[in-house]
């Protein structure tokens, strides 16, 4: 493969608080943190720091404290402060969380009030809209996280399914993008034609411009998450013709069944 792909796996440790960056340098005016909080403990955060933080929580129960209001969540959601917030979070249990941290660009503002974005932005994972593409079958459950007129250059999505599954290999120069995995992921990702085994807890760099696809075996659970970095203005044409909302809440249940 002429690409280098630059993954990380992490070993989620709840016996002390951890911050670890993840696929340093991949992205240009991107950093991503993986953080581990006891029970109990607490993270504080600076604002004013030239950057939005995007906190997914990937599992337990934490409170975010921001502009003096606390907000609790005890299942996955994604959590947006003000750039210019100061952020505390308590875990009222083992918490682990993804934080991407995204360059704060001249003329952000004017694009904010354009698409209306109120601070903090939240949303929980359960009640994301669901889209369809080309490159996915009908059983595909996909979902968007952080809407592409939400804070300006980025967005977050995620794709889940049960094998046997496929998405189909394709590219997109105009997006680069890191895949994250939740926990109980076990797939390949496929790039320009090599098979790499992606298990939970791993972000990955997908070279900018390369051709890739995942595929998940009979039996086994497909479901991370896409990280999307607007290169050019072409990325919200793609975004915007290439994600078709459903309309629906579809979901699966532990075996693999879709919910009836």
């Amino acid at each position: 493969m002429a690409k280098k792909i630059i993954m990380e796996k992490i070993d989620t440790d709840f016996n002390k608080r951890r911050s670890l960056q993840l696929c340093k340098d991949s992205i240009a005016g991107a950093e991503t943190y993986h953080h581990t909080i006891p029970g109990e403990g607490l993270m504080d955060f600076s604002g004013n720091c030239g950057f939005y933080r995007i906190f997914i929580l990937i599992e337990g129960k934490v409170v975010f404290a921001s502009g003096n209001r606390d907000y609790s969540y005890d299942e996955r959601v994604t959590f947006i402060p003000a750039p210019d917030m100061d952020l505390v979070i308590k875990a009222l249990s083992n918490a682990q969380l993804l934080e991407v941290r995204w360059k704060v660009s001249r003329g952000d503002d004017e694009e904010l009030k354009k698409y209306g974005t109120v601070f903090p932005v939240t949303q929980l994972y359960k009640t994301s809209k669901q889209y369809v593409d080309r490159n996915k079958s009908e059983k595909t459950i996909s979902r968007v996280m952080v809407e592409q007129r939400n804070i300006p250059g980025f967005c977050i999505g995620s794709v889940e399914s049960f094998g046997y599954d496929l998405v189909k290999p394709h590219d997109h120069p105009m997006l680069d993008q890191f895949f994250f995995s939740f926990p109980e992921n076990d797939m390949d990702v496929i790039i320009d034609g090599e098979y790499i085994p992606m298990g939970g807890n791993v972000l990955m760099h997908i070279p900018l411009g390369a051709d890739h696809g995942v595929e998940v075996k009979e039996g086994k659970h497909m479901h991370y998450m896409w990280i999307d970095f607007m290169v050019d203005e072409t990325a919200m044409t793609r975004l915007d013709t290439s994600h078709r909302p459903t309309g629906l809440m579809r979901s699966f249940d532990e075996s693999g069944r879709e919910k009836k």
